[in-house]
């Protein structure tokens, strides 16, 4: 078998795919004949989210599994074509690994390609971006009163993403590659920038949601433009006994490693949307940029720690500074982040009756276990204010969401905007201890 022919989704006939094909047909007919667009689109949203996170794992743990193959070789005394070996002991088998500098002198018949993870963690991605973001980028892409129009947002949104990866292109091609700290500096102050400008036009929320999706794409860009094709053109010149050059092979392991490094970075914008404290800050660009240094900070240990780990962990190496520094990025950032709003009671004490008046008024349509607000098929976040043992249970919740940071409730058809005083009522019956009717 051909090692540059083996392939996993050949395994995929066209039978299966048809009847892949037919299911979603009848679907979409379901859908169409009962009125379901709310419900069909929740569960399309549950379903594209799960295939994205099956395949960012798995792209991610290949990530991490070969970075630490290449700190952990043992690069002495080994044979003259190897950069280094490992034994490894896991699930009840022990392992032996081997590293050529470039290729063996006979390929073996089978040979494992690792792309298709990073492929559909990138396809998956850009679905959610339509689901969530694009189909309505008035509901959470654009903040309230944009004047921008819809159609103009999403342009802009999705031509973030090839600009990103042009930007990075763009500098690998200086000197600046192989000066880490300098072109971690570059980079970083680059990457403030977009969350700048895309703060001028975006939500904090569609900030942060886009800034992670371009850092996606130059992930996948990576693999797709640089790493695979260099494994091909290193598999080829082994087909044919010709020797390649091992700074080739450095420079391709190179834009691996910035892959590596970008994965916590990444992975802090897929889970920030469930935290506005973050996104809806003033200078969110701010607190994106601290959080993602502490990330890259903490790669960049785990990295050396497996490298180097008797004179890391045992010696006090340098590195652990980093985790201080780190720990300290994020305390800065829990600073910056911290409610600025005045905890004191109103003079008179907030009745029950008031509050759920305000959130009858302004939250109930969504966060019901039948919502009426078009296009929510359930309440977010399971959150429901249908009695007012659900709103008392939920104080908490309120003040940060409505109060602390602002971001809810949405600005949506129908719904009213929720004004400063009633915001300062919602506040002041929490500060009062939230008591129920």
């Amino acid at each position: 078998m051909d090692p540059l022919n083996q392939d996993r989704l050949r395994l995929i006939k066209w039978p299966w795919l048809l009847a892949l094909l037919a299911l979603l047909a009848l679907g979409v007919a379901l859908t169409l004949a009962n009125g379901w667009q709310a419900h069909a689109r929740e569960w399309l949203n549950l379903v594209v989210r799960w295939l994205h996170i099956i395949y960012g794992i798995a792209w991610i743990g290949a990530s991490f599994y070969f970075i630490f193959l290449e700190n952990a070789l043992e690069r002495h005394g080994v044979r003259a074509e190897l950069s280094g070996n490992l034994w490894a002991i896991h699930g009840g088998g022990i392992y032996y690994l081997e590293k050529y500098k470039t290729a063996p002198a006979q390929l073996p018949k089978h040979l494992h390609w690792f792309k298709w993870d990073a492929y559909l963690t990138w396809v998956t991605g850009f679905l959610l971006l339509v689901i969530v973001y694009y189909a309505d980028p008035r509901a959470i892409l654009l903040p309230p009163q944009s004047p921008l129009p819809g159609w103009a947002a999403v342009a802009i949104a999705v031509a973030s993403l090839p600009a990103a990866w042009l930007v990075y292109v763009a500098l690998s091609s200086t000197k600046l590659l192989y000066r880490p700290a300098l072109f971690l500096l570059v980079g970083g102050m680059l990457v403030a920038l977009a969350a700048y400008l895309l703060g001028q036009v975006f939500s904090g929320r569609g900030v942060f949601m886009h800034i992670g999706a371009m850092l996606g794409t130059i992930m996948a860009a990576n693999v797709f433009f640089v790493i695979i094709p260099s494994q091909k053109k290193l598999v080829r010149a082994a087909q044919k006994g010709e020797a390649l050059d091992p700074e080739f092979v450095a420079w391709v392991q190179l834009r691996s490693r910035h892959n590596n490094y970008l994965t916590l970075p990444v992975l802090f914008t897929m889970i920030a949307h469930h935290f506005p404290f973050t996104y809806n800050h003033g200078a969110n660009w701010l607190i994106l940029i601290l959080l993602f240094v502490a990330g890259v900070a903490v790669r960049h240990f785990i990295n050396v720690t497996e490298k180097e780990h008797k004179r890391t962990l045992v010696e006090g190496g340098a590195m652990p500074y980093l985790l201080v520094g780190a720990a300290a990025l994020v305390l800065v950032a829990f600073y910056l982040t911290a409610p600025r709003t005045s905890t004191a009671q109103a003079d008179s004490p907030v009745p029950f009756a008031e509050v759920e008046g305000i959130i009858r008024q302004h939250c109930h349509m969504c966060h019901a276990a039948r919502p009426t607000q078009p296009g929510f098929a359930s309440a977010p976040a399971g959150v429901m204010f249908d009695t007012p043992e659900q709103i008392v249970a939920q104080a908490g919740k309120i003040k940060q969401t409505a109060v602390d940071t602002t971001y809810m409730p949405l600005l949506l058809p129908g719904v009213p905007p929720l004004t400063q005083e009633q915001r300062a009522r919602l506040g002041a019956w929490v500060a009062q201890g939230a008591r129920g009717p």
